[in-house]
């Protein structure tokens, strides 16, 4: 019923999707905390997903079944979810090396005007 191999291409595109969606909603840094904490239980939330979430995977068609069976298969291995959390971490390190990289212009007295950025992913239901 559940198929245990999932080849590894088909894990590594899986994992590159994730991490593109986190960083698309922008909200890597709570994926890494929430990745960091959770994941010495992650195989016993895998089972608990296959227990509870996969009888409902049926309703929905045979192709989100199968989907829904190959992320539950991939996630619940440890070494993806670090896979996933270094992917996000590099992301992280190359924003940081591009800002510092940046210099300002000293002899501009003036702060720079800044436009709001569109807020997206939880950041916008952030008043502020």
């Amino acid at each position: 019923m559940f198929s245990k191999d999932v080849n590894p291409e088909k894990e590594k595109e899986l994992i590159l999707k994730a991490a593109e969606i986190i960083k698309n909603n922008k909200m890597d840094t709570v994926a890494m905390i929430l990745l960091h904490t959770t994941k010495p239980l992650i195989y016993i939330g895998g089972q608990m997903g296959r227990f509870f979430i996969s009888p409902f995977l049926f309703a929905f068609g045979d192709n989100i079944y199968q989907t829904g069976n190959r992320l539950l298969t991939t996630f619940e291995k440890r070494e993806n979810i670090d896979k996933l959390i270094k992917l996000l971490e590099e992301d992280e390190d190359k924003i940081k090396d591009n800002d510092k990289g940046e210099e300002k212009n000293p002899l501009k007295n003036e702060p720079e005007k800044t436009e709001d950025p569109i807020k997206r992913g939880w950041r916008r239901f952030l008043p502020f």
